[in-house]
């Protein structure tokens, strides 16, 4: 592929009146202190302006700041057009250039006909979080992108037109958890991405356009757009930002809130397979920190990644402090009222719960809910999936049930087969059911809770 025309891409800043200063290496050391506690790293390089100069400050960085290694380059290529093979073919030269290993990830599969960009990010940050849990090692992994303080404010505008809370209005987070042992790092959400194309064009480095940077019918591209209207009514990228930082202060505060709430209601997550905690005590607390409490369980016991929408919960919390409140389902989640208790635990049936293969030696994520794992001393492939209502029925014959135990619940559970054999259902340990004929499959299975 022949490299991005730079004397286009340089000429195309300088009409926009890009007067930014370019990143100095004094900044450097403060923006990329994050990654410093990190023994690996992977920064995701589309090839774009910010991705580019976000790869090239961090070889910079590296250079006086970390080993050799400690950093590696990712690139997704979404399949969405003709030429994005050759793209991320472009941005591997780059990134050998300056002395980085690369990895191109391919979203396969059939694409959706609406909602692309939304399905196109959630493809995007799962293919990184495996792709880098699989190559990193005991330790902690983080994946780098290069969100800018621009990005802070167009999403900020983009859910303030939604209509949403305040979890919508602090937009992006400069680090958040996306697996178990991986976490999401923006280390540029503070730099105008004017400041990095001034980087840019100081080093004569060029960069790939994506086209869809200009289909007006994205969201995201009308704002852009609009930024000079914008402008002259005060609403400047700074500004936005600066207020989306000041959301996330009060954020902080109701996450205190909401874990102390937690502790006060006693909820008890019972090794994984469902949640209980006082009603009374709960209702007694102010609304917002009720719904945060129930919107965090719903998402842990859902299997579902995406944030609740308020609204719907808004509507069931309603129906749940009403009289005669017998239970009702949200995202993969049911919740009922049991004695003086509230119940959150899986809803089964309506989407089948997965089934996967898992190598000796390997680990996945299971329904969004537990991390399983096999030993390396194992020694075929084992099969993950639901214990199932059969397997329950058999499993309490041979065990003595944990009290209170919804049957649901534990029909929900992951357990381990070869074929129609169950080896084990880890989460039974937790809850205080263990098979004497458990013992070496326990030292070779296990399943963790990720809520």
């Amino acid at each position: 592929m022949a490299a991005p025309d730079l004397s286009s891409s340089a000429s195309g800043s300088t009409a926009t009146g890009n007067a930014a200063e370019p990143i100095r290496d004094d900044e450097l050391a403060t923006l990329f202190a994050p990654l410093a506690s990190f023994p690996l790293a992977i920064l995701a390089v589309s090839g774009g302006a910010d991705s580019v100069a976000l790869m090239r400050l961090a070889a910079r960085w590296q250079k006086h700041h970390a080993p050799p290694g400690k950093l590696q380059v990712a690139t997704v290529d979404h399949g969405l057009r003709a030429d994005t093979r050759d793209e991320a073919e472009w941005v591997a030269q780059q990134a050998a250039a300056l002395g980085f290993e690369h990895t191109t990830l391919t979203w396969r599969g059939d694409k959706p006909v609406t909602g692309i960009q939304d399905a196109a990010r959630q493809a995007r940050y799962r293919l990184l979080a495996e792709h880098a849990c699989t190559i990193a090692g005991p330790g902690p992994v983080a994946v780098v992108t290069a969100h800018t303080e621009d990005d802070q404010a167009e999403t900020l505008l983009m859910r303030l037109a939604r209509g949403s809370g305040l979890d919508g209005l602090t937009a992006m987070a400069d680090q958040r958890v996306i697996e178990s042992g991986c976490v999401l790092l923006r280390p540029l959400l503070g730099v105008s991405g004017a400041r990095l194309r001034a980087t840019l064009e100081a080093a004569r480095q060029a960069w790939i356009e994506d086209p869809s940077n200009d289909a007006e019918r994205f969201e995201r591209v009308r704002l852009r757009k609009a930024r000079a209207t914008l402008a002259t009514l005060g609403l400047t990228n700074d500004k936005i930002a600066l207020s989306a930082r000041r959301l996330a202060r009060a954020q902080a505060a109701l996450d205190a809130g909401v874990c102390a709430l937690q502790r006060d209601v006693g909820l008890d997550t019972h090794g994984g397979a469902f949640a209980s905690f006082n009603f009374a005590a709960w209702l007694a607390a102010p609304e917002e920190l009720r719904l945060r409490v129930l919107a965090r369980l719903i998402t842990a016991f859902g299997g579902q990644s995406e944030p609740q929408r308020l609204a719907p919960l808004e509507a069931l919390v309603d129906r749940l402090t009403a009289m005669g409140f017998e239970g009702a389902t949200l995202a993969g989640a049911i919740v009922c009222r049991h004695g003086g208790d509230v119940r959150v635990l899986r809803e089964p049936g309506r989407v089948p719960l997965p089934v996967i293969s898992l190598q000796p030696g390997a680990s996945a994520v299971w329904d969004g809910r537990f991390r399983v794992s096999a030993a390396a001393e194992a020694r075929d492939p084992i099969e993950v999936r639901a214990l199932g209502a059969q397997g329950y029925a058999e499993l309490r014959q041979q065990l003595e049930m944990p009290r209170g135990l919804p049957a649901l619940a534990a029909a929900a559970l992951p357990a381990f087969w070869h074929g129609a054999e169950l080896i084990i259902a880890p989460q039974f340990a937790l809850l205080n059911g263990v098979s004497p004929a458990w013992g070496t499959a326990a030292r070779l299975y296990s399943a963790e809770f990720l809520g």
